[in-house]
């Protein structure tokens, strides 16, 4: 007489089902600490942000407004 259990103990039963719980796990764990991270850095992860840089350089002095123009200019084409 066969065992039930034969058919289903192995790499195709238990050892995909254990890599693919780890995977799982992995990636959700993964999104979460990125979405954590990108939340409490205030990130703004749109297009633009190369624009708000330039700004903060201004308002630091970092640049004067001719080069924050310019830089802007050359960003935007």
């Amino acid at each position: 007489m066969m065992n039930w259990l034969d058919h289903c103990l192995g790499f195709q039963g238990g050892g995909m089902m254990m890599i693919g719980m780890v995977i799982f796990w992995g990636l959700l764990v993964f999104l979460g600490f990125y979405f954590l991270k990108t939340l409490l850095n205030g990130k703004d992860t749109r297009d633009g942000t190369h624009i708000n840089i330039l700004k903060e350089r201004l308002a630091r002095g970092e640049i004067t407004e001719d080069e924050f123009d310019h830089l802007r200019q050359t960003l935007l084409k």
